[in-house]
């Protein structure tokens, strides 16, 4: 009697970079391929990653290693290097995870179901129906009206970009997101042609990837800022999203301090470290920080006639005036510094200030929550993996109330949010009669270090 051979309990799992859809900044898609019983299934992961970068020596550098199947972070760059060599907007090791991910869920959907019907060969249509269900699929669209010379996402975001340099550096780089995961998801679509339908179908495939509420909601926005662009209407209520936020890290006072006393492995640590704490005590955002102009510098003359050392600016994002008053350490470092804090690359900086809160022991467990579709995913780490450049400016706000007993104008005048009063237009008034505040709720926080130099 004749007896069917069982089908094997195996499956090929392959990621390889499409560098047939390279963009302009060189970043390509990752692809995944399947095989299993004579069955073939290629989708895309979702990640953009930069498979390789032409060095400055002219020397092509291999980010991507086929054998491991990973994006490597390739060497070390120089300070010349850093800005111009192209790096991966996010971290090597999220992507790499992420990447990982998905060939689990793969294997796994096969798994399960060959464990369902281990004599049936696994068709691809069951695979596709467990990986992709009905309402996460995107729908066919139906063929749109030509339009001739249809600028492409990338096309439109950067003539925007253009006409609106001003702008910050990271607020600007969130468009450019946009325009890749555009270039990945349908790259025939142009801009002009998003419809609810489609606008409908692109929310649900990033909710598919796991994106967060407040990354979906700045995808959404770049829609908006294309048809803008374009002149075409904009307001239409299936292109706002609404996004629930997971709260920002915030350090507490003795972490401040452990920072302050932290002993630098190197030069690179120890300028970012300090200037760190500078837009900590500042309350600027990185690329305000950028800007700096030493002519910025000035002197509060207070009602009992004393002086107190001062920086007069405009906060790139919200263009509100600020004048902040800064305490003895803040100066110090300013004077360490030459009051010159050179551009450097955000991720590296990303990196550099991860390093200095291992090393200063900051390992208080942080709940790193995601929000997607409303719902929340729980992913605690200790806080010197969550830390970022902008969580001096949350820290800043978030201290100052804390000491003051909750007197937010000390927070906003340090931070430069729009006031309440839209009858107190200047800056340096409004400093004087908060500065002796601001300093006392320094002297607070920062104890015996409020006039003491970060250690070297």
């Amino acid at each position: 009697m004749l007896r069917s051979t069982p089908y094997k309990k195996k499956i090929s799992v392959r990621l390889y970079p499409r560098l047939s859809a390279t963009n302009q900044s060189g970043m390509c898609p990752v692809r995944l391929t399947a095989r299993w019983h004579g069955e073939e299934l290629q989708v895309d992961t979702g990640e953009i990653i930069l498979p390789q970068r032409v060095r400055s020596d002219g020397e092509v550098e291999k980010l991507w290693q086929s054998d491991s199947q990973m994006v490597l972070g390739g060497r070390k760059l120089t300070v010349k290097e850093e800005g111009t060599l192209p790096t991966h907007p996010d971290s090597i090791a999220n992507i790499n995870a992420r990447l990982v991910k998905v060939v689990n869920q793969v294997t796994d959907t096969f798994n399960r179901l060959y464990d369902a019907a281990p004599f049936e060969k696994v068709s691809k249509a069951a695979m596709l129906a467990e990986l992709l269900p009905a309402e996460g699929r995107p729908a066919a669209v139906a063929a749109p009206v030509k339009v001739e010379a249809a600028r492409t996402f990338r096309q439109v975001l950067e003539e925007w970009k253009a006409e609106n340099r001003n702008l910050a550096k990271d607020s600007l780089r969130k468009y450019d997101q946009l325009a890749t995961m555009m270039e990945v998801w349908r790259p025939e679509l142009r801009p002009g042609q998003v419809t609810q339908k489609v606008a409908k179908e692109y929310q649900q495939y990033l909710l598919d990837l796991q994106k967060s509420d407040a990354t979906i909601k700045v995808h959404f926005g770049g829609i908006r800022k294309c048809l803008e662009q374009l002149n075409l209407k904009a307001d239409m209520a299936w292109l706002q999203y609404s996004a629930k936020n997971a709260p920002q890290l915030d350090l507490e006072m003795e972490e401040v301090r452990k920072l302050i006393q932290w002993r630098p492995t190197s030069e690179n640590l120890a300028e970012e470290r300090d200037r760190w704490l500078f837009q900590l005590f500042s309350g600027r955002r990185y690329e305000d920080l950028e800007k700096f102009d030493k002519r910025e510098r000035i002197s509060l003359t207070l009602e009992d006639g004393s002086k107190v050392p001062a920086l007069l600016h405009a906060q790139g994002k919200t263009g509100n005036d600020a004048a902040v008053p800064l305490p003895p350490i803040a100066v110090k470092i300013g004077e360490r510094w030459g009051w010159h804090f050179p551009a450097r690359n955000w991720q590296q900086r990303g990196d550099w200030i991860k390093e200095i809160a291992k090393g200063a022991g900051l390992t208080r467990e942080w709940d790193d929550r995601l929000i997607t579709g409303g719902k929340v995913m729980h992913n605690w780490r200790p806080i010197w993996q969550v830390i970022s450049t902008h969580t001096a400016r949350h820290t800043a706000g978030t201290l100052l109330k804390q000491v003051s007993n909750g007197n937010k104008a000390l927070a906003k005048m340090v931070l430069g949010h729009a006031d309440e009063d839209v009858t107190d237009r200047y800056a340096k008034d409004k400093a004087r009669l908060l500065a002796p505040a601001v300093l006392d709720a320094w002297r607070k926080i920062l104890g015996e270090w409020y006039d003491g130099v970060p250690v070297r």
